[in-house]
């Protein structure tokens, strides 16, 4: 962080935010300097120059059009109409006194960018469309900081410059659909929160054990019996807890009655994912599937029970019944249903999975004897691994990347599988991943899943969650990035959702985004956005150092 004083106005910015944020004196970290949280932008840019004087953005301001970067002049202009009582006009040359600009330059990395504020105007340098829009987020950022969401003659931006870039190419939310199900209309807008954080990666859990969430025509039993299910153990617990908070009350629109029984269920049809890919996309979010399999399969061998080796779904000791590999014609419909997903989403990410496979059904099974026997195969996990590989050859022919969590290390896998650690408690998987050439994506149980745990000290413990206190240098040069996940056995609504969701959306965005970490500074910083929040009526954990 580089901070420079220029005037006594800068070491006036200090002292107000300190009237304005008494509970500082309580914390035992230092004060901030101005820069770090002047501008309230979250996550905390690279580097922050702040200069005397300030820029004010009124009606005869002119945003100069550029189409290579239009996205985000579009977010800007966005911004500007929702600010101002006369927003200011949008042209193709600058003009007048006071102008907005957009400037490619290829010396700046990939989803960097520049952003200077002086008294005559804003310049904005990226070398990336991506870039550019991100430099729009904190432009948007600090224009709602500064108006505090109320429309107004004019607004009054600080003139600083802002270097910035992301830590990590990978800053991943996860949301299960599958256990609990979620509207189009609702993913849009976490969409549009991932968005405004500087978050590109949204993986959506489509499949599981509870439901099956996406529209397949080459297999229309997996929508007519998997996408919906009886009333189970998780729907039971959330009716109980809704008893003493409403917000855990079963989203109707997702219920049902069948033969005198009430079903939950839903998915969505191509079109919807169609739309929901293309306004990611428009916001530089790539949206990854995931069908867990040979495991976690109990929704479609309901709807095809000679998937599972048993010809039924079921439970074994700790997991359902999985897929049963040994057969040609199971491996047949798993090719077949993720040449469906290939198709519809242009990412080149597929995840498959493959955690929690529980193989007592295959141990059983004259097929999977025999399998063995004639493949050479001299344990169980060896069938795993013949699954993981022939998936792995079929997306990439398609020319796809492969996703798995890291589950599978335990076995023989190949270097060019993403391993997605989740499993904490086996704390050498990160070092054998990397040491058999594994690109790594970081979302250990604690702290990023979301739902198992929601207090003031699960948000500081994620916010402080650091990589390179934990692992060293060889394992540091695989990770990718960090992911958040967000697991719906207990979350039946979008209240709910909101709660665990909120301000740990931010903090992820932070340690994903910035090299730096400040605990006072990200409170500080948070004040406007919880305004945010509040005019969005969004329902967050309101933490308890938030007065």
């Amino acid at each position: 962080m580089t901070i420079q004083y220029k005037s006594i106005f800068q070491i006036g910015v200090l002292l107000v935010s300190l009237l304005f944020f008494p509970q500082c004196a309580k914390n035992s970290e230092p004060p901030v300097t101005p820069g770090n949280h002047a501008h309230g932008i979250i996550p905390l840019p690279l580097s922050v120059d702040l200069a005397t004087g300030h820029l004010s953005i009124d009606s005869k301001t002119i945003l100069v059009n550029f189409a290579v970067f239009e996205p985000a002049v579009a977010a800007v202009d966005a911004a500007l109409v929702q600010a101002l009582k006369v927003p200011g006009k949008r042209n193709d040359k600058p003009s007048g006194v006071t102008n907005i600009q957009f400037l490619e330059d290829k010396t700046i990395e990939p989803e960097g960018y520049q952003i200077d504020i002086s008294a005559s105007g804003i310049m904005i340098k990226a070398s990336d469309a991506a870039g550019a829009f991100y430099a729009a987020q904190s432009i948007r950022q600090m224009i709602w900081n500064s108006t505090a969401g109320l429309q107004a003659e004019s607004v009054s931006l600080l003139c600083m410059t802002i270097k910035d870039k992301p830590k990590y190419s990978w800053r991943g939310f996860h949301l299960d659909v599958s256990r609990h199900f979620f509207t189009k209309e609702y993913v849009l807008k976490i969409i549009d929160w991932l968005s405004y954080y500087k978050l590109n990666k949204l993986h959506l859990h489509l499949t599981d054990d509870q439901g099956w969430r996406l529209e397949s025509e080459k297999f229309p039993q997996l929508n007519e019996i998997g996408s919906w299910r009886t009333f189970n153990s998780m729907d039971s617990t959330c009716i109980e807890l809704a008893k003493k908070d409403i917000t855990y009350t079963l989203d109707e629109r997702f219920i049902r009655e069948v033969n005198g029984n009430k079903v939950y269920g839903g998915f969505y049809t191509k079109q919807d994912i169609r739309e929901i890919i293309a306004y990611a996309t428009s916001k530089f979010i790539e949206v990854i599937p995931e069908v867990d399999m040979p495991g976690h399969m109990s929704a479609a061998i309901r709807a095809y029970p000679w998937l599972s080796c048993a010809d039924s779904a079921g439970w074994g000791k700790e997991f359902s019944f999985p897929v049963c590999p040994c057969k040609n014609e199971v491996m047949e419909f798993c090719y077949q249903v993720w040449d469906e997903i290939a198709d519809l989403f242009p990412s080149k990410y597929m995840h498959i999975g493959c955690d929690e496979v529980e193989k007592g059904t295959w141990a059983k099974s004259a097929d999977c004897q025999g399998f063995m026997k004639n493949n050479g195969i001299k344990d169980l996990n060896g069938i795993q691994n013949f699954f993981v590989r022939k998936m792995q050859e079929h997306l990439e022919a398609r020319g796809k990347k492969v996703i798995a969590w890291d589950d599978v290390i335990d076995g023989s896998i190949d270097s060019n599988i993403t391993m997605m650690f989740w499993r904490d408690w086996v704390k050498d998987s990160p070092a054998r991943s990397a040491a058999n050439g594994n690109a790594i994506i970081l979302a250990p149980w604690s702290p990023f899943y979301l739902a198992s745990v929601n207090t003031d000290d699960a948000l500081q413990k994620l916010f402080e969650y650091s990589p390179s206190t934990i692992y060293p240098p060889e394992v540091l040069d695989k990770v990718l990035g960090l992911q958040t996940c967000m697991w719906t056995e207990v979350v039946p609504s979008e209240a709910v959702f909101e709660n665990l969701a909120f301000p740990r959306m931010q903090a992820l965005a932070e340690i994903s985004w910035s090299p730096a970490r400040n605990w006072y500074s990200f409170q500080v910083r948070m004040k406007p956005h919880f305004n945010l929040m509040n005019l969005k009526n969004v329902h967050y954990r309101r933490p308890g150092w938030l007065n």
